[in-house]
């Protein structure tokens, strides 16, 4: 990305989602695709790739703006998926888990779209809790100098706020829909999930 790109905290971690669809992927889900950059991102590692959103608004912004990509953007909403499961060898989803209603259903439901072989991959946000305030604090202080440093790129993708989980209870959340799920903490107050479909 130039440094003239368009920057916030979200597409920040695009790259990273990205850089997890697996060799010789063929179809990839960006789910809660908001403005485009994830999906037009990941054209770079695979052919098929399908922006999936449940606001019109965004998604018609999201086809204008990477309008030369090839993407498939289609409108729905992730918490019923109109996909076949084991549909697409990588399931990806940035800053969006947090506006779906059950999130172990969410998680569920995403992973069974996951070929075997294939990764789901997830960033988000979440409340800190108490012991996570130090932690919290730090991130505070990495997206300040980041923002500084880089400018921060209003997105129009609709905002929910609060986050309805605190860290811990997503990472039990997403232990018990994802067996052998890989969770951590990333720097600028995301978190990351990785989990990989056995076969």
């Amino acid at each position: 990305m130039r440094p003239s790109d368009p920057w916030n905290v979200n597409i920040h971690y695009d790259r990273r989602l990205a850089d997890l669809v697996p060799a010789g992927a063929q179809t990839v889900l960006d789910v809660g695709c908001g403005d485009g950059f994830l999906a037009a991102a990941v054209t770079e590692r695979a052919p098929h790739v399908v922006g999936f959103d449940r606001d019109a608004g965004v998604l018609g912004r999201a086809r204008a703006r990477f309008a030369d990509a090839p993407v498939s953007w289609i409108l729905g909403d992730a918490a019923d998926p109109p996909f076949v499961p084991g549909s697409f060898d990588a399931v990806l989803s940035n800053a969006a888990l947090h506006h779906l209603p059950d999130t172990h259903a969410a998680l569920t439901n995403l992973a069974a779209l996951v070929r075997p072989g294939g990764v789901l991959a997830v960033v988000g946000f979440a409340r800190p809790g108490l012991r996570g305030l130090p932690w919290e604090a730090f991130t505070f202080v990495n997206r300040g100098v980041m923002i500084r440093l880089r400018g921060k790129w209003e997105h129009t993708a609709p905002i929910q706020w609060p986050p309805p989980h605190t860290y811990h209870e997503l990472r039990q959340i997403a232990r018990e829909a994802l067996p052998g799920v890989r969770f951590r903490r990333l720097l600028l107050g995301r978190h990351l999930f990785v989990w990989h479909r056995p076969g």
